[in-house]
């Protein structure tokens, strides 16, 4: 499993099996860290800490204090997904793996700014990992779509938008029920302008997975931004374009 990183259309996959994500408050300059975990059921966290406290991050009840910080173990199933926002006046979040840490600006390879970034665990290209003997025609057909899936997010993340979606295209041939690859097609349309096609990916995704909230959010945000598009669009363009 891979720790799969998107916002604002461009999507990075990290080869780590467990991660710390860290973020300090830029005012109050109080540190907050959790460690997780990538396993095949979703992201689990392990530990949370934070380094006093302070408005909006002060420790739960269950918390022991050890050399300045409150530690603590959430209760929680792993999840899904988890998107981390940025109000824009506090400082960013940085990934920790391998002895290094990274903030999301650097790993996504643009400012990240004000935009939801949604982590979620993904799967690495399978060709090398499946067993010896006969699979399924089922089973093949869903390795072949990951291993489209991950080099088309590969091709995203070097903006080659093109191949990136005719990777995608591939990967719903193979499993056109794969709600996951409508979203990575659409950011792609996104990251290339093709905001018409993005819309409709975006909705076809919601349709197959009401409950992925990435979708939910992009399609929410770009439906947004095309009306304001039309707003700012003189008269004469409009009627131009019906």
């Amino acid at each position: 499993m891979s720790l799969c990183l998107a916002s604002a259309g461009v999507v990075k996959s990290l080869s780590v099996a467990a991660f710390m994500l860290a973020w300090t408050h830029s005012i109050e300059k109080i540190e907050w860290q959790e460690d997780w975990r990538v396993t095949s059921q979703g992201l689990e966290i392990v530990e949370a800490r934070v380094k006093g406290s302070g408005a909006g991050m002060e420790p739960p009840p269950e918390a022991r204090l050890s050399d300045g910080w409150f530690h603590w173990q959430p209760k929680l199933a792993p999840l899904p997904q988890v998107a981390l926002g940025n109000s824009g006046l506090a400082g960013e979040w940085r990934i920790c793996a391998d002895g290094a840490c990274r903030t999301l600006s650097d790993l996504l390879g643009h400012p990240v700014g004000t935009n939801v970034t949604v982590m979620r665990a993904c799967d690495l290209p399978a060709t090398e990992r499946l067993r010896t003997g006969e699979t399924t025609s089922n089973e093949r057909a869903a390795r072949d779509a990951d291993f489209y899936d991950r080099r088309g997010r590969e091709h995203a993340l070097a903006k080659a938008y093109d191949e990136a979606i005719a990777d995608y295209n591939e990967a719903i041939r193979l499993q056109p029920l794969a709600a996951h690859f409508y979203l990575d097609r659409g950011m792609a349309y996104r990251a290339k302008g093709d905001r018409p096609r993005a819309l409709a990916d975006f909705t076809h995704a919601v349709r197959l997975d009401p409950a992925l909230e990435i979708a939910l959010a992009q399609r929410k945000a770009l439906a947004l931004e095309i009306e304001q598009l039309g707003a700012r669009m003189p008269r004469s363009q409009k009627s131009a374009t019906k």
